[in-house]
């Protein structure tokens, strides 16, 4: 019974250090994407896409 019981304990103390070090990777990675600078997604002298519907309600 104690060996079973230590096999739990180290098994819930390695879950316990696995979500550990996935909040600091959680906590570098949203470092990382407020630091990205910000990419506007239409620029200037780009065109822009005309969908079927703009199209057909032009014509």
């Amino acid at each position: 019974m104690a060996a079973s019981r230590l096999t739990l304990t180290d098994e819930l103390a390695d879950i316990r250090a696995e979500i550990a070090r996935l909040q600091q990777r959680e906590s570098r990675l949203q470092a990382l994407a407020d630091n990205l600078p910000t990419i506007p997604v239409f620029r200037r002298g780009w065109p822009l896409l005309r969908t079927p519907a703009t199209t057909a309600a032009s014509a």
